[in-house]
């Protein structure tokens, strides 16, 4: 038997699950639409802009709320009886250093693909840093295990298609929430399959052990959001809105390269590094209408808002937060 391909069996399976996510998220799209609560009239998301605009935060584009609403609350329901019950299981029996080097090792083999988009770019000394980068790692690193080429002085970088068509000047459109695979917008979604394509483990001949490899991937990348995601919990009015705001920002800034600089080259509003390496702090100006909507639904019971500065802008709610450098995503492949 070819132990190459994927058996007939193996492939109607994943069929049939891709089918059964995809109906799942409508139904959440059905169901989650009757508790979406009021819209805000035009008048009130033109104030809303205008004060955003004035603070210097990106505006998100929301044109499927809708749908947005119901694939984020799927991806949690997911998350909240799957990935986070494994990923804590993983972590209980993970020694840290072990934890360490396999996010190390998944890091490593991103980085000739980011060396790749970095001289799509433009950008030749980031891809020279990235080509040493992985030399150095891969060996003296023992596959990446051991982050060598940091200590060493050699800057981390992450790239994507994504990345780089918002460098070619294509726009990044709405946003769109993806089952399964998190937030996103309409130009990155568009990338995804060049992004997919370039994924090594999608090379890898053994079937049993390619599916270990990303089952691996996505719990170790679980466990690397579990503070963000504790964060958003304690802090979040409106935990899909505070997502989606933290999530566009931080994206921005990733076009701009805003993430690779200090924090005195940032302006308001965006991303910038910390005192520790994988810190960022975020500062997020969620629209005024996700507050409306709690205090509304607040008012017969339903929810309770969090406390807001009493300073706070009339028209949007201002969390400056710490993060770790996975941000504020729901991201449920890698």
């Amino acid at each position: 038997m070819n132990t190459t391909q994927p058996s007939s069996s193996f492939r109607a399976l994943r069929a049939l699950l891709t089918l059964t996510a995809l109906l799942a998220s409508v139904w959440f799209n059905v169901v989650g639409a009757q508790t979406v609560g009021p819209v805000a009239t035009q008048n009130e998301q033109n104030a809303v802009a205008t004060e955003m605009l004035e603070v210097g935060a990106p505006i998100a584009v929301d044109r499927f709320e809708k749908f947005n609403r119901g694939s984020y609350k799927f991806n949690d329901t997911l998350d909240k009886y799957a990935l986070a019950p494994a990923s804590r299981g993983y972590a209980a029996v993970m020694p840290n250093p072990a934890e360490k080097c396999v996010s190390n090792f998944f890091y490593n083999l991103t980085v000739p693909y980011t060396a790749v988009n970095n001289v799509l770019q433009g950008k030749f000394k980031a891809a020279g840093q990235d080509i040493c980068r992985f030399v150095i790692n891969s060996t003296v690193g023992l596959g990446g295990c051991f982050d060598v080429a940091s200590r060493m002085g050699i800057p981390r970088h992450k790239e994507d298609f994504g990345q780089t068509l918002g460098k070619w000047g294509v726009g990044s459109g709405p946003y769109v929430m993806l089952p399964l695979l998190g937030p996103s917008t309409v130009r990155d979604v568009l990338a995804k399959p060049v992004d997919f394509i370039a994924d090594p483990i999608g090379y890898v001949k053994i079937i049993k052990l390619k599916n270990a490899l990303r089952a691996v991937r996505i719990i170790d990348s679980r466990v690397q959001l579990t503070s963000a995601m504790a964060l958003v919990d304690e802090v979040a009015i409106d935990r899909y809105a505070f997502v989606r705001d933290a999530w566009l920002q931080k994206r921005e800034a990733e076009v701009r390269d805003e993430d690779e600089m200090g924090a005195d080259d940032f302006t308001p509003s965006t991303i910038s590094l910390g005192v520790q390496p994988n810190e960022s702090e975020v500062e997020i100006y969620a629209p005024a209408i996700s507050a409306q909507r709690v205090a509304e639904q607040a008012a017969v019971g339903d929810v309770e808002p969090n406390m807001v500065p009493a300073d706070a802008p009339a028209d949007a709610l201002t969390e400056a937060v710490s993060v770790d450098d996975a941000a504020l995503t729901l991201l449920l492949a890698a």
